[in-house]
């Protein structure tokens, strides 16, 4: 499976339970002139065009390389699978220019400790020991923030969210000019992280179960 603008996130998926697929390395696609980004709810507007493509090592470097046709093509598939989804149930607006915090620490089943001191729960899901060491390898880095849309207002904690990642690695190196926006509770639904854990609270039951079922088949051969 491809995913586009995140270098944490390849670096993430280098060690995830899908890299068996690829020898040694796993593969995030860079779209020129806009990143395409995992949940936004415009997604059928994007022209795909990728410029480059960064694969993450096994020892966690990120390199740059052409994107090949089979590449590529293993792009839109991926991509045609979540605009089916998305049509019939759309996803959040990517929350550009949203303030965002550093996230120090990832627990079962699936809460985020804040730099602020905050914890928010990933509303929707539910993840073991295992899946966690995937979000900490997403999430906790100096160039990586997360913005919180919270499922309800509360006063209580954990806050029941909606969690975007906005990762500024890539940035960094000089291979993009802007952050990476990613909806984190949809990578693990497609990665095969975390397991569905349907709530009140949340707002997108019915679209997660969706891309759970759309991606099943492809995490289960990886």
């Amino acid at each position: 499976m491809r995913y586009r603008g995140s270098g944490r996130l390849a670096q993430a998926l280098a060690r995830s339970p899908m890299h068996s697929k690829f020898t040694g390395s796993f593969l995030v696609i860079l779209l020129s002139p806009t990143l395409w980004m995992a949940g936004c709810g415009k997604q059928d507007s994007v022209e795909i065009s990728a410029s480059a493509a960064a694969r993450a090592n096994s020892d966690g470097s990120v390199s740059v390389h052409k994107p090949t046709s089979q590449e590529l093509a293993s792009l839109n598939e991926d991509i045609a699978k979540r605009e089916a989804v998305n049509r019939q149930y759309p996803g959040s607006e990517t929350p550009w220019g949203a303030s965002s915090e550093r996230v120090t620490g990832v627990s079962v089943p699936g809460i985020l400790q804040l730099q602020n001191g905050r914890e928010v729960r990933l509303d929707g899901i539910r993840c073991d020991e295992r899946a966690v060491g995937y979000l900490r390898r997403l999430l906790v880095d100096e160039t990586t923030t997360v913005a919180v849309l919270p499922s309800v207002e509360s006063q209580g904690e954990p806050v029941p969210a909606e969690v975007w990642s906005v990762d500024k690695a890539l940035q960094v190196k000089g291979l993009t000019t802007t952050p990476s926006y990613s909806n984190v509770t949809e990578i693990a639904i497609t990665s095969g992280w975390c397991q569905l854990e349907p709530t009140t609270t949340c707002k997108h039951n019915e679209r997660y179960a969706a891309l759970s079922a759309a991606f099943a088949a492809a995490t289960s051969a990886r």
